[in-house]
């Protein structure tokens, strides 16, 4: 099979979306877990949400005009990070989820990032052995949690603002060690929920969905942060890793449950987090 890599476009976006969501689906419950695009529309909005961003670099892999798959790399700050990756079902094995990743780091690598990041389904030992091979090291094993809606919210949690991404991006820099701030720009400008935790100063954020990340001073913290993004938005999820012991365990003594672990994984420079962090579905 001859494979054309070339720029993801609006028109690409419903046959993209639709191997995007067969391809999870059917990863997902050969395993026995619930799939991250719930609705063949649901991954369409996302891939063309992705393709729609200045800041986010999409390859669609096409043979004889007809689509076979689709990777995507987010440039927002210094640290690049890619997903969805996906491959459609009935061309899976054949390289093409190799083709792509080697297209987007090559593009990442052009534009002058060295650190390059993803999160990998634990149980995908296909993936895992890929990314590998590409020179990805696991570096945080976290869970993915579904979240109670039966938390109280504080009175110090608050929609995020544009005025707060300051305050924001120094306690990033603080405990992430690098920027986020034009993520957490853009990420709130398409409207995805964004808490801070404001007591006479910001304390913590989180972005909600997957797509979505956060910090706080403290475990407890973060643990008010991600109650409250359970009782705001329905069906909402979020990542704790799982070496933080002390917060994991305090997400579920608050009711919060495991869905399926994951694995962080870097290319390239990583200095590991100090404090107290959710990473996002990309990093």
């Amino acid at each position: 099979m001859t494979i054309e890599l070339r720029q993801a476009c609006a028109d690409d976006v419903p046959e993209l979306g639709r191997i995007c969501y067969e391809a999870f689906k059917d990863i997902h419950e050969k395993h026995g877990f619930p799939t991250d695009f719930p609705t063949v529309e649901f991954a369409q909005q996302i891939v063309g949400m992705l393709t729609a961003q200045e800041d986010v670099y999409g390859v669609g892999a096409f043979s004889d005009g007809a689509a076979k798959g689709s990777n995507f790399i987010a440039m927002w700050d210094e640290t690049a990070g890619i997903g969805p990756v996906s491959v459609d079902v009935q061309s899976q094995g054949e390289g093409i989820g190799r083709q792509t990743m080697e297209h987007v780091i090559a593009r990442a690598l052009s534009q002058g990032f060295e650190m390059i990041r993803l999160v990998q389904d634990s149980f995908n030992m296909r993936s895992l052995a890929l990314y590998a091979s590409l020179g990805f090291d696991v570096k945080e094993p976290m869970s993915y949690l579904a979240l109670s809606n039966g938390n109280a919210v504080d009175p110090a949690l608050r929609p995020a603002t544009p005025d707060d991404l300051g305050a924001m991006d120094e306690l990033c820099r603080g405990i992430y060690r690098i920027s986020r701030r034009h993520e957490c720009e853009v990420l709130m400008q398409l409207g995805l929920p964004a808490f801070v935790l404001d007591r006479n100063g910001i304390r913590g954020y989180l972005i909600g969905l997957a797509i979505g990340h956060g910090v706080a001073e403290t475990d407890d913290d973060m643990t008010t942060l991600i109650n409250g993004l359970g009782a705001s938005v329905p069906d909402s999820h979020a990542f704790v890793p799982l070496r933080n012991g002390e917060l994991y365990r305090k997400a579920l003594g608050a009711g919060h449950r495991n869905q399926k672990v994951m694995n962080l994984m870097a290319l390239g420079p990583y200095e590991e987090p100090q404090g107290t962090f959710c990473p996002s579905v990309a990093f």
